[in-house]
């Protein structure tokens, strides 16, 4: 039996991680302006690769997820009420705990 694993999160894995996420699109429009996920997720894995990581227990069934990536690839980074971050920041922009009584997943994420 093997123990725990990481997955990149991508438009391949999305499926995997919680029905919430799937459409979610806060952290990649602006104000007012929607954004086609998408298309987000052909960018961000043209110019980075995988934008997050999913935790999978021995038994495939997922424990985690967190999105993240460049600054620049979350525009809503832009607005946040302590100004942009730097150019060269990778921005956490989302975290997701399945399972509350696995606080150690997200340390390991």
């Amino acid at each position: 039996m093997n123990g725990p694993r990481v997955a990149g999160l991508t438009g391949a894995t999305l499926q995997t991680v919680p029905q919430v996420c799937h459409g979610c699109v806060w952290w990649q429009s602006r104000s007012g302006k929607p954004a086609d996920k998408r298309r987000w997720i052909e960018k961000a894995e043209t110019e980075w690769g995988a934008w997050g990581t999913v935790y999978y227990d021995a038994d495939g069934r997922r424990l985690g997820s967190m999105q993240y990536g460049p600054a620049e690839l979350f525009p809503r980074a832009a607005e946040l009420p302590a100004g942009p971050p730097s150019a060269d920041a990778v921005l956490v922009t989302c975290a997701y705990l399945v399972d509350s009584s696995s606080p150690w997943v997200m340390q390991s994420l």
